[in-house]
């Protein structure tokens, strides 16, 4: 992976004003720097989760799920298994599944716990949080289908059926009451472990709320919704939601109120209807304009927005549940994949690939004068139509846009963009990923080369490996056409020790030559002085997230250079070492002006003929 922040802005003594030398040219020139609130800095690398795998197989799905106390829990998808992650290795769930097929996982907390639902071309999958392990597979053709899916407003939401790639389907409305939930009380439990009988009269069947008493001493055991009984006389035990089973440190058998449900009766992962429909009830809206298939849909201002491949359409359903617009939102708007669309406070991103020969970033927004969604073009100064966006999966992390995609000589994504949407910029890395997920202030991805999951910009290595890099500048004539010399250029940032910042200049479209290195332990370096990276000093937000503290010291350094007489100077900057450094002020000291020609490698006489086919030379 290839990644950078950069630092910095100033003046130089031609009043060459720093900023304008970042956004457009490096995102033209293919940096591996981007800007942070007017600071520059080191974007960080990835860092592997778990052991590295060696399976030829690459991630088709990476999720977080939450249990009720907040810990979070992550889910990929890979082969032909659903896994989690249990904070050493990666532990088998779902098995037997397609290979290589595409899964949605939507996270869903109600009285009956917190869960987890994977859904594809496979079934539909139940996960209790407090016990990853086990999985419910909820599919009935007489209940429900098998697709993509979101959860929202508890209700399950549908597309890209098998059998029906343009309808549009929801479940029922999850009542969280009698209606779906059955009460157990007086349940006679055996002692120190046994399972509750729920499970019994359908493996579909979850329970949550147990309490069981003790008899001989009194003892009651209370459900925590996070998997663990605590008894009244000091007491552990445990009790797994979806198989029933459970287990007490003191023996005696007793009695074990709960309850239970199962969502294909009314419940999220039920789709059925009355004829008439009412309020509540599953529902099916045709979304058939063009043919094309749904490939996602996102949720906007309360309203279900289907991105197709040349069209968006809108779902607005009445508070009530008993009456819905469907219309063809916009027509010129496509994906080129399903996972090419975000849903922001700010908007919807996605990759718009509705004209195949210029794709373009774009976010569909509020129009500033109304309330319609208005598309508007993000990075209009970079040329997408260079890189390929059929695997392009978009999130947002922090203040930026970040995508992937590939290029024409690579069967999988190998680039990351990033955009940030306040200084307008969009930098490219080398970097292989497939999926993205977030938690905790850290970007995750799932690899598209292998079987492997990452924290994405964290650390300042790429998994042990040093991070290959560079910025460049766009060509700076000074603000002056006439030829230039000058002796010194002075750069100012921050460093840390292990890190090494190489300069390198090129004049009039000449090769780069290296002109200088600022290390981490230069006598140039105020070592003595530490500033915490992240900090109010150097910008809003720690970058990377996963509260590692960081800190560099200030450099100052002057190179001395032996410049020719140019018309244009073009810097590049290369770290070589690991840590972090940026760059807060690039100034040229002591410049000399000459006669308003051209530079000398210019300068050759010939005689042309007026049709330019002959010269004396």
């Amino acid at each position: 992976m290839r990644e950078w922040i950069t630092t910095g802005f100033g003046l130089g003594t031609h009043s060459q004003l720093l900023p304008d030398l970042i956004p457009q040219q490096a995102a033209q020139s293919e940096s591996n720097w981007v800007s942070s609130d007017g600071i520059n800095e080191l974007v960080r690398g990835r860092f592997l989760v778990g052991a590295r795998e060696t399976g030829t197989s690459f991630v088709t799905g990476l999720h977080f799920g939450y249990k009720a106390n907040g810990t979070s829990v992550m889910f990929e998808k890979i082969n032909t298994v659903i896994r989690y992650y249990n904070g050493t290795a990666w532990i088998n769930v779902v098995t037997g599944l397609t290979a290589g097929a595409e899964y949605t996982f939507s996270n869903y907390a109600s009285l009956a716990g917190n869960f987890v639902y994977a859904t594809g071309s496979d079934g539909i999958y139940k996960i209790m949080t407090a016990n990853p392990g086990n999985f419910a597979s909820m599919y009935d053709p007489a209940k429900n289908f098998k697709g993509y899916s979101l959860i929202n407003d508890s209700r399950m939401i549908m597309w890209n059926l098998p059998n029906d790639t343009t309808g549009l389907y929801g479940s029922w409305v999850d009542r969280q009451d009698s209606t779906v939930y059955t009460t157990v009380t007086a349940e006679v439990t055996i002692s120190l472990s046994g399972t509750l009988a729920f499970k019994a009269g359908d493996a579909k069947r979850t329970c949550f709320g147990v309490i069981i008493t003790l008899t001989g001493s009194g003892e009651v055991y209370t459900d925590d919704y996070v998997g663990i009984l605590t008894g009244s006389l000091g007491g552990t035990g445990t009790i797994n939601y979806m198989t029933g089973a459970y287990t007490l440190s003191n023996p005696g058998t007793g009695t074990a109120n709960y309850r239970w449900e199962m969502t294909n009766n009314k419940g999220v992962t039920d789709f059925t209807k009355s004829a008439p429909r009412l309020a509540g009830e599953g529902f099916m809206f045709r979304q058939d304009l063009g043919g094309d298939a749904i490939q996602n849909v996102l949720i906007q201002d309360g309203k279900y927005y289907s991105y197709k491949l040349r069209s968006v359409y809108e779902l607005n359903l009445t508070a009530d549940d008993t009456n819905a617009t469907n219309i063809v939102f916009r027509r010129d708007i496509g994906l080129p994949y399903w996972r090419a669309c975000w849903s922001t406070s700010d908007g919807m991103v996605y990759l718009d690939n509705s004209n195949p020969n210029k794709p373009r970033l774009a976010i569909l927004q509020k129009n500033v004068v109304g309330d319609n969604l208005t598309p508007y073009f993000l990075a209009e100064q970079f040329n997408f139509s260079a890189y390929i966006w059929d695997a392009c999966a978009v999130t947002t992390y922090g203040e930026n846009i970040v995508f992937n995609g590939r290029t024409s000589d690579s069967a999988t994504n190998n680039k990351l963009f990033i955009y940030n949407k306040r200084r307008n910029s969009l930098d490219v890395e080398t970097f292989s990923s497939k999926v993205w997920a977030k938690d905790d202030g850290i970007l995750y991805s799932g690899d598209s080369l292998s079987e492997n999951v990452y924290k994405t910009l964290n650390g300042f290595d790429d998994d042990g490996y040093k991070i290959d890099n560079f910025w460049i500048g766009k060509d700076d004539n000074f603000t002056e056409e006439r030829l230039k010399k000058y002796k010194w250029l002075y750069v100012k940032g921050l460093i840390t020790t292990s890190q090494a910042l190489q300069v390198w200049v090129k004049y009039d479209n000449s090769n780069f030559t290296l002109v200088g290195t600022v290390v981490g332990n230069g006598p140039y370096v105020d070592s003595g002085q530490v500033v915490t990276i992240g900090s109010s000093g150097i910008g809003v937000n720690e970058i990377g997230g996963g509260g590692e503290v960081v800190t560099g010291s200030p450099y100052f350094t002057a190179l001395k250079i032996n410049t020719p007489k140019f018309r244009v100077r073009t810097i590049m900057f290369i770290a070589t070492g690991i840590g972090y450094v940026n760059f807060q002020l690039i100034k040229d000291h002591n410049i000399m002006l000459f006669a308003n020609k051209l530079p000398a490698k210019y300068m050759i006489k010939q005689n042309v003929s007026l049709d330019g086919q002959q010269s004396d030379l």
